[in-house]
This record gives C-alpha cells, sequence and structure tokens, in this order.
C-alpha cells in the first residue's frame, strides 16, 4: 500500500502564463497533409504553464516545476520569442505572486523546488531561489544533459545559461527510476521529451492519487492516443515506454492525470486559491 501524505498536506495549481506553439512541436505530424489537398488550418495550441505548490507538514512549502523566467526578451533566443510567444502578466502570473496568492506563506517560505525537467519553461523560474539554499531536485540524467546542451550550445533554445549555473543553486538528483523524495510523494524517471524527465505521484489524503506528467504529455492527443511529440521529443523509444509505464500507474493507483501543458484538463483541477487535500 502506497504511503499518503501526512494529514494537513494541500496541493495548489498554479496558473503561469501561456505560450502559442506550434502543434507541429507537441504532436507528430501535425501540420502535415498530403500534396494533392488545399491548403489546410494551420495548428497551433495555446499552451498552460502550470506549477505546483505542496504544503507538507514534515518539509513546508515544496514547488513542482516554476514556470518561465519574467524577462524572457533578455534571455530566451529572439526567434524562440517570435515563434513561441508567451502571453504572461506578472501580477498574475509571476511565480512570487502566484505562490502568494495561495494563501500558503511566500516564495521565501519554498523549501524545496522539483523540476520534471531543465526546460526554460518549466525552470525558468529558478532565477527567484538563485544563491539560496533551497533545494533543487531533478534526475541526475536530466541536468548532466542540461548543462552539456548549454555549455555546448547544442540544445540552447530550450537550456538556458540564466538558470544552469552549478554554483548559485543547491543542486540536487536522483538516479532511479522511482523515488520516495518525502511521504507521499514519489517522483518516477519517465524520459523520452527529455533523457531525464521525471512524472511527480501525490498520495493525497482525501484526493488520492494525483500524477502529474510533466512534459512526457504535452496536450490530451499525446496521452489519449499515444500520438508521439514532434521536434520537442530526444528519444523516440524511451517516449513509448515512459507513456506505458504511467498508464499502468495511473490503472494502478486509479490517479487523476495533469498533462505538462493541457488546458482542458488543468481546468478539471481546483484551481488556486482552492486546492486539493
Amino acid at each position: 500500500m502506497a504511503k499518503t501524505l501526512p494529514p494537513g498536506s494541500k496541493l495548489w495549481l498554479l496558473n503561469l502564463g501561456y505560450l502559442d506553439v506550434d502543434a507541429s512541436a507537441l504532436i507528430t505530424g501535425a501540420n502535415v497533409w498530403a500534396p494533392h489537398l488545399p491548403p489546410q488550418e494551420h495548428d497551433r495550441r495555446e499552451l498552460v504553464m502550470i506549477a505546483g505548490l505542496i504544503h507538507h507538514p514534515d518539509v513546508g512549502l515544496i514547488l513542482f516545476d516554476s514556470g518561465s523566467c519574467e524577462d524572457v526578451i533578455a534571455n530566451w533566443e529572439p526567434h524562440l520569442n517570435e515563434c513561441t510567444p508567451r502571453v504572461w502578466d506578472k501580477s498574475t502570473h509571476g511565480l512570487a505572486e502566484a505562490i502568494a496568492a495561495t494563501g500558503a506563506g511566500t516564495i521565501r517560505d519554498v523549501k524545496a523546488v522539483v523540476l520534471s525537467h531543465l526546460h526554460n519553461d518549466h525552470a525558468g523560474g529558478l532565477e527567484q531561489f538563485i544563491d539560496s539554499d533551497v533545494e533543487i531536485w531533478c534526475h541526475e540524467e536530466e541536468l548532466k544533459y542540461a548543462f552539456w546542451a548549454c555549455a555546448t550550445g547544442i540544445d540552447r533554445d530550450l537550456y538556458v545559461p540564466h538558470y544552469l549555473q552549478p554554483d548559485r543553486f543547491n543542486w540536487k538528483t536522483f538516479n532511479r527510476e522511482s523515488f520516495e523524495i518525502w511521504s507521499g510523494i514519489t517522483l518516477h524517471h519517465t524520459p523520452g521529451h527529455t533523457l531525464g524527465s521525471i512524472t511527480m505521484e501525490l498520495m493525497l489524503q482525501e484526493s488520492g492519487s494525483v500524477v502529474m506528467t510533466g512534459d512526457l504529455f504535452h496536450v490530451k492527443e499525446n496521452w489519449e492516443d499515444g500520438k508521439p511529440q514532434g521536434s520537442l521529443m530526444r528519444d523516440f523509444a524511451a517516449w513509448h515506454r515512459s507513456w506505458d509505464y504511467v498508464k499502468h500507474l495511473v490503472n494502478t493507483k486509479k490517479g487523476k492525470v495533469l498533462l505538462g501543458h493541457e488546458q482542458s484538463y488543468f481546468k478539471q483541477f481546483p484551481i488556486s486559491p482552492k486546492y486539493l487535500a
């Protein structure tokens, strides 16, 4: 029997803004049609950037993902801002502002951050924790790849130097397939989108299992239809294995699923300041 989070635990889901993304990055074969057909409507998706804020009585406030940095003009590549524009209002989508709006505390009360992966729309908010002792957790493979990709420029669009600094964050890693990091919170290594992507599973007292997949599944077609990602996927075979793994996890635990950026799934959950317990 899986351990549950202690009594008094809560989960708030935070809206950290939106990205306007070409569907070909998210779904294999999107915006591709037979040459004999007339021009088709081009598919773009408005993706919500999601973070989870957890109150764990034994730990304090834990953050799952952190959204983008505040100044994307200064920190993102120009073509990325042009082709994947962000819709963002600091008063509501800023990380500190969104945490304060929960009523659980302030960003200075966060004791640990867990990152599904280190792409700029999930790890950019780490700028709020620079030179602090807040633990920053990710999978070992993700940390190694992110620093390599950033240093060599191989994957610089998505791994950004301003938060990938070895000596200014309190980095922590794990390298197991499954890791119960705190009572009731388990991290699962689910590569495919990136080498070190992780899924977070919470076992809440009242709500039961909540499975937050990060960008293993950006949109519902990835999860429901098993359609692989497009240009944003790094390992095709690993993605399919991870899809099977998470399906089994959800079916076994009867879990509620939160996908990485899918608005229709996000809206099925209580949205901050409401919470799950």
